[in-house]
């Protein structure tokens, strides 16, 4: 063989061994983008589950509310009457004037 070969040959041969670690390269940056996208995967499940949970908690705790019972509540300003008091009773003052 002549030194022309052997160079072509050493130089290949470099070239192939450059390709190959670049490869391994691209193939470790790819399984650790991977195995991020695979833990975010698994916290969205998690998420996911826990407000299904919250969300059967909350339709279940609406179902045992009894809304026929509640009773809006007595309005206390001033320029009404409550309900409950008969109307002769109350004296009516005249608005005030600021």
């Amino acid at each position: 063989m002549s030194t022309v070969s052997r160079g072509v040959i050493y130089s290949l041969v470099a070239v192939v061994i450059v390709l190959l670690l670049g490869i391994m390269a691209l193939l470790g940056v790819a399984y650790n983008r991977h195995q991020r996208l695979e833990d975010a995967t698994i916290d969205l499940q998690r998420n996911l589950t826990q407000q299904e949970s919250k969300i059967n908690e909350l339709q279940e705790r609406l179902q045992d509310c009894d809304t026929t019972k509640a009773m809006a509540p007595i309005d206390t300003s001033w320029n009404t009457v409550p309900v409950d008091t008969p109307t002769k009773a109350v004296s009516q003052s005249p608005p005030l004037n600021w």
